[in-house]
């Protein structure tokens, strides 16, 4: 009689462990369809007067599966990005993939492990960014170590890429910008609103003028350091809030040259109401200056950040020039009611030094002026519409930049550089069993 007992305490533990156990687990699939329709009119440069604008549509396509318990979260995301028309209506061709792949374990209070293919997201998303515009967004494969203990936190993240399974060391024909990568950023709230954050990555490079020789037989790579940080307040007792982030470079590039590159940028917001706020700030990207015999590259490297996020989002400077980048901007953003907000913001680009382009055309520093305005009206709990149209203030500088003109004597004819678009995202939740208990 004892030993039924027992066996039914027994039973009854191991029931009690299972379905707490299923309790503290959460399972959530969810997707995105987001169609976007492109007006091209002189995006990312001007349009020659002899062609007529592109018009295109887009989507990207995903669905995610993420579990969640206790000690592990995982995430699956399969994507698909396509322009329309890109296969025909009777294609086979895959064109689905692996967006990211993740598992993250909890290792003690506080520490956890991440590995896997995974976006990147940190500080102003300068140096990593898993871009919302891009439709394909970016995503690393890395090993990432996580700490955070009450207002301090940690990650070092830790990546080494091959093309494909080795069994001697090869030349790493770059899918991605480094062979290796490796970084460390750091956080820690110095007072109510105030957060300082500091961040430095290596990236190994392999060198682009050795391809084929004895030279990578070995492991030998070329190290790019980029090392700086944000200091950012924010309060809701304060209307002001800022953000200033100042990045350094060194080490050297993919050709050995030394690397002595820097980006400071500062941006300041007012909140004038609860419906009305308005910002402004300035970017500065370190440039060389022509004809220098100096091997060193004193302009700044861009890393994987968010490219359509700063210096207007016609994207015409979003990487910047060899001679530099000076961005002056302002903008106000506004909400109508819940469900509608607008933004405007207004961009003067300068470079740092004058320079010359592939045809040895002299161009100033006045890159011309840009003026962006975005419509977000929310349509549903998954629905989101966006509108925006952009207009570019083009000069002849502009065009030698851009590299449109040919001749010191003759400025070519362009059309009135300008770029609309819509997007629709539609986010729906399929399941989620922590809504169902």
């Amino acid at each position: 009689m004892k030993l039924v007992l027992l066996h039914k305490y027994i039973i009854v533990f191991v029931l009690s462990l299972v379905s707490a156990t299923a309790f503290s687990q959460t399972v959530v699939i969810d997707g995105e369809i987001r169609p976007r329709v492109e007006y091209r009119d002189g995006y990312s440069k001007p349009l020659l007067d002899a062609n007529d604008p592109g018009v295109f549509t887009i989507q990207r396509t995903r669905l995610g599966m993420t579990f969640t318990s206790a000690l592990l979260t995982t995430q699956i995301t399969l994507q698909d990005a396509r322009t329309y028309g890109q296969n025909a209506n009777a294609s086979a061709d895959a064109t689905t993939g692996i967006y990211e792949a993740w598992a993250e374990m909890l290792l003690a209070p506080g520490g956890s492990f991440k590995i896997g293919r995974q976006p990147l997201n940190y500080d102003d998303k300068r140096l990593f960014s898993s871009p919302a515009w891009s439709n394909t967004g970016t995503a690393h494969d890395v090993a990432l170590f996580k700490y955070n203990i009450n207002d301090f936190q940690a990650n070092l993240g830790l990546a080494y890429n091959n093309n494909t399974l080795i069994s001697s060391e090869t030349y790493y024909n770059p899918l991605s910008n480094y062979r290796y990568m490796g970084f460390l950023w750091l956080s820690k709230e110095l007072a109510k609103g105030l957060t300082l954050t500091a961040i430095g990555v290596d990236e190994g490079v392999q060198d682009t003028v050795s391809v084929g020789l004895t030279y990578h037989k070995k492991v030998s790579m070329n190290h790019a350091y980029t090392f700086g940080g944000n200091l950012k307040f924010q309060s809701e007792a304060s209307p002001v809030s800022a953000l200033a982030t100042a990045y350094f470079q060194a080490g050297n590039n993919f050709k050995e040259n030394k690397m002595n590159g820097k980006m400071l940028a500062l941006k300041v917001d007012y909140k004038i109401s609860n419906a009305i706020a308005a910002n402004i700030g300035t970017d500065y990207f370190s440039g060389d200056s022509n004809g220098t015999t100096d091997k060193t590259q004193s302009n700044y490297k861009k890393l994987y950040g968010a490219d359509h996020t700063f210096n207007g989002i016609m994207d015409y400077w979003n990487t910047p020039l060899t001679q530099g980048l000076l961005d002056y901007y302002g903008g106000v953003t506004g909400k109508i009611g819940k469900n509608l907000s607008l933004e405007g913001a207004f961009h003067v680009f300068n470079t740092e030094f004058s320079g010359k382009n592939k045809k040895n055309i002299a161009f100033g520093k006045d890159l011309g002026s840009e003026f962006d305005f975005i419509m977000n009206y929310k349509l549903n709990t998954w629905t989101v519409l966006q509108a925006g149209w952009c207009k570019y203030f083009s000069n002849n500088n502009t065009l030698a930049a851009k590299d449109i003109t040919t001749s010191a004597t003759v400025v070519p004819t362009i059309r009135n550089p300008q770029w609309a678009y819509v997007m629709l995202t539609i986010k729906p939740t399929f399941l989620n069993t922590a809504s169902a208990k």
